[in-house]
């Protein structure tokens, strides 16, 4: 655990080198892996010995060439579900010097991040489109993962009409409409992520079933819809703007219309959850929060809507399903 941090250096520094891309199919030899990388070639072979002993990487001793393992395979940059970008979007994001800073956040309650960035996440990302768009890249890796698991996990055959706000580039909605032809869909985002969106759902023929709208779920959002998402929303925000959020899907939902919060939920004290990880990520990065169910149950009554149910799925995000109250 001491220790931990310099492995996820390596898995990082793989990632920005690009080594198991350039590896791909073929292994290659340390001097190859340097060269091609730009590395010093008895360094970067430490490394490689290294992961090796962890299982991302396996060396063939008659021939000194190191391949890529099953575990390996999904540092590749083109490997759907890929933590590539996750990796590469951290260190552009300066997580590490936010992490090394986290004495701040305990004392403060505000992320540690933005004294790095020189301003909030989310404001950084709308000025730096190179870094938007390596960290929505792996976003969109993380919902081929995420997004079959919700679609198993929740019934949508009562849904004819879903609004995915802050959706994204539309990823996890494309899954379901994929899986539910009678449903049309929209997707909520802001200006600048909504360019990449239309051209996703394009991309994957959902065009004429998916709108994109633009607009600011702190101002208002869209009417009239039978089913509302949230996924992985809730946690970027503190209490008071959660709330805010909330109340404004609740004053343009119909009577008979649900909303489904995609997100961890913590299972309380004294259990080894890796949503209580995440939930430090959160207050280090954008000063958000993970919740437990009885949080989410009071967070959800004071936006004038009830908790009916929690739906588990085979990843760490759970549906959280909420009605009017």
């Amino acid at each position: 655990m001491v220790y931990g941090f310099w492995v996820s250096r390596c898995l990082q520094i793989m990632a920005e080198l690009g080594i198991a891309d350039i590896i791909g199919d073929v292994p290659k030899t340390a001097e190859e892996l340097a060269e091609a990388s730009g590395t010093h070639a008895p360094s970067l072979r430490r490394m490689l010995r290294l992961l090796s002993g962890l299982g991302v990487l396996v060396k063939d001793e008659s021939n000194q060439r190191w391949g890529l393992t099953e575990m390996g395979e999904m540092l590749r940059e083109d490997n759907p579900g890929s933590v590539y970008g996750s990796l590469r979007a951290h260190g552009l994001l300066l997580s590490w010097q936010a992490w090394g800073d986290l004495a701040n956040s305990l004392k403060t309650g505000q992320p540690s991040l933005e004294k790095f960035m020189g301003t909030s996440f989310f404001d950084y990302m709308r000025t730096h489109a190179d870094v938007a768009a390596i960290f929505n890249n792996s976003m969109a890796a993380y919902q081929t993962l995420n997004a079959p698991a919700v679609v198993n996990a929740y019934d949508f055959s009562r849904t004819r009409s879903i609004c995915d706000v802050g959706g994204g580039t539309g990823m996890l909605l494309a899954h379901i409409l994929q899986a539910n032809p009678g449903v049309r869909g929209a997707v909520f985002e802001m200006p600048h992520v909504a360019i990449e969106t239309r051209q996703r759902l394009a991309e994957q023929s959902l065009a004429e079933r998916c709108e994109v709208l633009e607009g600011d779920f702190f101002v208002r959002i869209p009417e009239g819809y039978d089913t509302y998402i949230l996924s992985q929303i809730l946690h970027d925000w503190d209490d008071e703007r959660s709330l805010r959020i909330l109340q404004n899907i609740r004053a343009s939902m119909r009577p008979d219309s649900r909303l489904l919060i995609v997100e961890t939920v913590l299972p309380g004290d004294n259990v080894n959850h890796f949503g209580n990880l995440y939930d430090m990520a959160m207050l280090v990065v954008v000063g958000g929060r993970e919740r437990t169910h009885a949080e989410y149950a009071e967070l959800l009554e004071k936006a004038g809507m009830k908790l009916a149910n929690v739906h588990p799925t085979t990843m760490p995000p759970s549906v959280v399903e909420a009605v009017v109250a």
